[in-house]
């Protein structure tokens, strides 16, 4: 599993042989290759005034404590001039093809295992950031180094990340250990997914179950309770059982008045006199 470390942690860090547990000396500075951005390993310094010096292999140190780092063999030895000529991007001006100045290399993070350094580390003059603030310089966007500058392209200026302290060491950690746990996590998931479908499973059976015993019940109280409907019988009309059409019913008509018969003699004529 990787482990991402600030190189600024290493330095002045204690020295100790694991399997002596003795006191080898203080990490002086760190020995990388610039050309392929990658760390190879540490310098010792120890004895009187720090003169005397030893190299370490990257592969030799076991691990990096908050206290110290612990080597597993033993170093080789070499001098102070060797030292001197080592290279670091470390102290560069961070200058953009443009020809401005936007900062300074202070720091790097590397793979403690690989060695390779996954950012530079540099604080903002003000162009294209926050002056003082701290940016993540990726590798591959150094165009070109010296001795004491290195080049940058001007549009990607504006796009670096700021620098969050303490988060991007333990980026790679956590990443790593997520994915170490990713596998057995995605079993327990699936474990888990099978027995929830075959949960589901059962009860939208036993669901099925008690919907069809539902409507048996609901369809056994309808015929126990709900008589069929009979229309009333129509009354017979009065004549439905003549064999010939009903007889018509005959119109009343009032009598005329009769005229009296009166006899020509019984007349009253008025020529008539009274005497």
């Amino acid at each position: 599993m990787s482990e991402i470390v600030k190189q600024s942690e290493v330095l002045n860090q204690t020295v100790l042989d694991q399997g002596s547990m003795q006191e080898v000396g203080h990490v002086e500075v760190l020995w990388m290759y610039p050309k392929v951005h990658r760390v190879l390993g540490f310098i010792c310094k120890s004895g009187w005034l720090g003169k005397k010096k030893t190299a370490f292999n990257l592969n030799q140190l076991e691990t990096i404590g908050s206290n110290g780092v612990l080597v597993n063999s033993q170093p080789v030895e070499t001098d102070a001039e060797k030292v001197k000529q080592l290279e670091s991007l470390v102290g560069c001006e961070v200058w953009t093809d443009a020809g401005d100045q936007v900062g300074k290399v202070v720091d790097y993070l590397f793979d403690l295992q690989t060695g390779e350094i996954q950012h530079y580390l540099y604080v903002s003059d003000g162009w294209g950031g926050i002056v003082g603030s701290v940016y993540l310089l990726p590798p591959n966007y150094i165009l070109r180094y010296g001795n004491r500058r290195v080049m940058v392209p001007k549009e990607s200026v504006e796009s670096f990340a700021v620098y969050r302290g303490g988060v991007q060491e333990k980026f790679s950690k956590v990443k790593d250990l997520l994915n170490d746990e990713k596998t057995q996590v995605t079993q327990e998931v699936r474990s888990l997914a099978e027995v929830a479908k075959e949960k589901a499973r059962r009860l939208k059976e036993k669901a099925r179950s008690f919907t069809e015993q539902a409507y048996e019940f609901v369809e056994e109280i309808a015929l126990d309770e709900t008589e069929p409907y009979v229309s009333p019988p129509s009354e017979p009309a009065p004549w439905d059982d003549w064999e010939v059409e009903p007889p018509k019913k005959q119109e009343f008509k009032p009598p005329e008045p009769q005229r009296s018969k009166t006899p020509a003699s019984d007349v009253w004529d008025d020529d008539d006199d009274w005497t």
